[in-house]
């Protein structure tokens, strides 16, 4: 497929509910992009984590007794939270959907959504996360990271299935998740049960609430990035039935109606609190 639409997923509580988030868009191999933050407040600082179809991995650096600890964040189906610690500095990997057991071998797809798990002892990443603690600057990071990655890509195994479920994933995203699972029996040739186990074997969950996923994080992409942005535009916009129906299925995704998450948006002035590196 030509002019493929990548999804730049977010989570947007990292940005504003943290200090200096800086980030790096890469968008190739499975990888979203590479962030950073810090948390210099005094106390500890508790996040939300809205439904987000890729996941995380986390080093956790303890400016104190300069240790790491690592974070794996599975796919989050449904809000919940993650803890900044006090006196830290963070730095991230956010990968796309189906990516991190490619990398993680030990992760099981449908028992990591929507958990967090320490993966520093774990076999096929314990060298990465030790050769992470070394580094000291974002560069260093992204680089030690990327050296790493790519030693552990997929060798080809279960080629046929993973080129199909990539296949649908792309057409989800190039329609920004507004597409029916009649649709997409349609334009793969395989019908929505086949689909599902392919999801379910890939991702641990469903086209469909992949479709609604994406179709979330394209919607907070918007809202996060243009001033002013009527609400009631973007519920059109984004095939909403009515405004009931936007502001419920918005809340499942984030706790909170449209409206308040955009006030917050404007009250963090949340486009100015990024800095692209």
């Amino acid at each position: 497929m030509t002019n493929r639409t990548k999804l730049m997923s977010i989570q947007p509580y990292f940005v504003m509910d943290t200090d200096n988030f800086c980030q790096r868009i890469l968008l190739q191999n499975g990888i979203s992009h590479f962030y950073s933050f810090s948390n210099s407040s005094s106390t500890d600082v508790i996040i939300k984590l809205l439904v987000d179809g890729c996941s995380n991995i986390i080093f956790e650096y303890n400016n104190e007794n300069h240790s790491l600890r690592s974070h794996f964040i599975g796919s989050t189906i449904e809000p919940r939270t993650f803890c900044i610690r006090k006196n830290c500095s963070y730095f991230c990997v956010r990968l796309q959907p189906a990516a991190a057991t490619k990398f993680i071998k030990e992760i099981d797809v449908k028992d990591s959504i929507g958990k967090i798990i320490i993966i520093d002892t774990l076999p096929s990443v314990k060298d990465v996360c030790a050769a992470m603690k070394e580094e000291k600057d974002f560069d260093s990071r992204v680089q030690t990271f990327l050296d790493c990655y790519a030693m552990a890509q997929e060798t080809g195994e279960n080629q046929s299935k993973s080129g199909l479920f990539k296949q649908i994933a792309d057409i989800i995203v190039n329609r920004r998740g507004m597409v029916k699972i009649s649709e997409l029996e349609k334009l793969s040739g395989y019908t929505s049960r086949y689909i599902n186990n392919i999801f379910d074997k890939e991702l641990g969950f469903s086209a469909k609430q992949l479709c609604t996923s994406v179709k979330f994080q394209f919607l907070l992409n918007d809202l996060n990035n243009s001033e002013g942005n009527s609400l009631t535009k973007l519920s059109s916009e984004y095939n909403f039935y009515d405004q009931s129906h936007f502001i419920h299925e918005f809340k499942n995704c984030t706790g909170t109606t449209p409206s308040e998450y955009a006030d917050q948006v404007a009250g963090k002035k949340y486009s100015h609190s990024i800095q692209n590196i």
